[in-house]
């Protein structure tokens, strides 16, 4: 079993007490395990790493990420249908009533998939949780692309319980298909039967509903069953949109939240991806329930992706109240770059806007979301923490770099200030996946090459899904007209 020693840098370690920054520090790995965390390791290493003057931190775990979605799909900034309002994800995704395809194809989609997963690392996020479908192979794929990277897989097959259609007119209209996603949920119990321990142990099954507003109370009990009887994490898109609550109360008479409460979907094991629009968020203003003490006192998880809200002049409101309340609050990585730091750099900032407060969303409460939180969520607590028989998943950071320069508080100065331009070696289950800033994965360039062709594809290939006809840059123009002269 190989021994790793790092030694002579600043640790973001466990003292039993919670997070403390041990200085100068030596962290041992054996295998996939952290052996040692304190000043003074009398072994023998087969590897010593001098790390003086750096920074150990514990991987970022993301609970929310599309891994496989398109590049254009993600590129609605500054824009968009109006008629979507703040929705980013209503632009590409229905499918035509008269059966052309949405924009896309396998090769764009794995190109995406490779990307994702370099980024995600490249960015400290060594444990994520991703949506995505098992078409066009049956989730081969997404495994391959994921043995490829050494990420840590929280995954199995997306559950639709039904969708959006494009009509010709070009509205979008949605649509329940509650049986349909009962036969997904049992394909994907089967898959995640078939396929847990895979990646060399690194795969973990969870029980995904791609939308409360495209699903059934019989759906979300039957996915939340399935759930506890594998020993899984439920989850799903909870309240991105505003108009879930208002047609939940039309037709109900109770709020979501009220209503997930009622059929016993809220408990420690669910996690609600974004659950931004609650009854006192100031776009619903509905003060006579609060939603926030029904999700505290279940225990529920809320994947927070600020950044992705941000871009449509969205903020959760507040990430303190939810916290508060015993919200278990966690970070994902919605949406390109999939960067970790830039969503607790947004989550610092948008907590201490939402609250008009500088006091609130406290660098410790932002990272413990990223990191311990995330864990929690996802029942591993040997993630998302640096101690003794935890998982040797960990972020080796160079602070000297002229974006990032001296901080007193490294706490601070990572939620605030860091990036992938600081990460320099990135460990999943012991082994190396970063080195000296750079992805072992795969070559970069070559990724972006293939990343590229597919924008480009996709660009023209929008032309024939929209029913106008418009290529993506005719549909949302670019920022700069193209040079004329």
């Amino acid at each position: 079993m190989k021994t790793t020693l790092i030694r002579g840098c600043d640790v973001i370690a466990e003292d039993g007490q919670g997070s403390a920054l041990l200085r100068g520090g030596e962290v041992v790995i054996e295998g996939d395990r952290i052996a040692f965390v304190g000043r003074a390791w009398s072994g023998v290493a087969n590897e010593t790493i001098e790390a003086a003057g750096k920074v150990l931190m514990p991987g970022l775990v993301s609970t929310h990420a599309h891994i496989s979605a398109q590049e254009l799909q993600r590129s609605l900034v500054d824009t968009g249908e109006r008629q979507f309002l703040r929705s980013g994800f209503l632009h590409f995704t229905p499918a035509r009533r008269d059966g052309r395809s949405t924009p896309g194809d396998a090769a764009g989609s794995r190109a995406s998939m490779d990307w994702a997963f370099a980024a995600l690392l490249s960015h400290g996020v060594t444990t994520v949780l991703a949506f995505g479908p098992a078409e066009p192979d049956g989730g081969e794929a997404f495994l391959e692309s994921a043995e490829q990277a050494g990420i840590r897989l929280a995954w199995s097959p997306t559950i639709s319980g039904g969708g959006y259609w494009l009509e010709e007119d070009g509205r979008v209209t949605p649509e329940i298909n509650e049986a349909e996603g009962l036969r997904q949920l049992e394909a994907t119990v089967e898959f995640a039967a078939r396929q847990e321990g895979s990646l060399s142990g690194r795969l973990s099954p969870v029980i995904s509903l791609d939308e409360y507003y495209a699903s059934t109370p019989e759906l979300r009990r039957a996915c939340k069953q399935a759930a506890h009887e594998i020993g899984a994490p439920f989850t799903l898109h909870f309240l991105e949109q505003h108009r879930e609550f208002f047609e939940t109360m039309a037709r109900t008479g109770r709020t979501p939240v009220e209503l997930l409460a009622e059929e016993g979907v809220l408990d420690p094991t669910t996690i609600l991806g974004h659950c931004i629009y609650v009854a006192s968020h100031k776009a619903i203003n509905f003060p006579l329930v609060d939603d926030i003490a029904i999700m505290g006192a279940s225990g529920v998880s809320v994947a927070h992706s600020p950044v992705a809200f941000a871009r449509r002049g969205i903020c959760l409101e507040s990430f303190d109240r939810y916290r508060d309340a015993g919200v278990n609050m966690t970070m994902g990585t919605d949406t390109y770059p999939f960067d970790g730091f830039a969503e607790m750099r947004m989550t610092a900032i948008g907590g201490k806007t939402a609250d008009f407060n500088y006091e609130a969303a406290g660098s410790r409460a932002v990272f413990d979301a990223a990191t311990k939180g995330g864990a929690r969520a996802l029942g591993r607590n040997d993630l998302g923490r640096i101690e003794v028989g935890a998982k040797a998943d960990l972020v080796l950071v160079d602070p000297h770099q002229i974006g990032f320069g001296p901080n007193l508080d490294i706490l601070k100065g990572l939620v605030h200030l860091g990036g992938q331009a600081v990460v320099e070696n990135v460990w999943v289950d012991g082994r190396l996946r970063v080195s000296g800033g750079r992805y072992l994965g795969a070559d970069i360039r070559s990724l972006a090459d293939r990343l590229d062709r597919a924008a480009r594809d996709l660009d023209v290939q929008h032309a024939s899904y929209d029913v106008q006809g418009r290529t993506f840059s005719e549909r949302f123009p670019s920022a700069l007209p193209e040079w004329t002269g």
